[in-house]
C-alpha cells in the first residue's frame, strides 16, 4: 500500500490463510477491499507466498 502518511511512502500488510490457490480475480477482490478499507492508501502490488515448512521453537 501506499500513502504519504508511511515513512517511505509504502506499507506492507501480511495476511495469513487467505486461500491457498487466489485466482486473478480474487487478489483484484482483495486489494480493492484493502483500498476501500484504508485511510486513502493506494494499492501497489499483491504477492503470494505460499509456506511449506512449520518452525516451532
Amino acid at each position: 500500500m501506499a500513502n504519504d502518511k508511511y515513512v517511505g511512502g509504502k506499507k506492507t500488510k501480511p495476511f495469513g490463510n487467505v486461500i491457498q490457490e487466489p485466482s486473478k480475480d480474487q487478489i483484484n477482490l482483495f486489494s480493492e477491499a484493502l483500498t476501500m478499507l484504508s485511510d486513502g492508501d493506494s494499492f501497489i502490488k499483491a504477492e503470494v507466498v505460499k509456506h511449506t515448512d512449520v518452525v516451532s521453537d
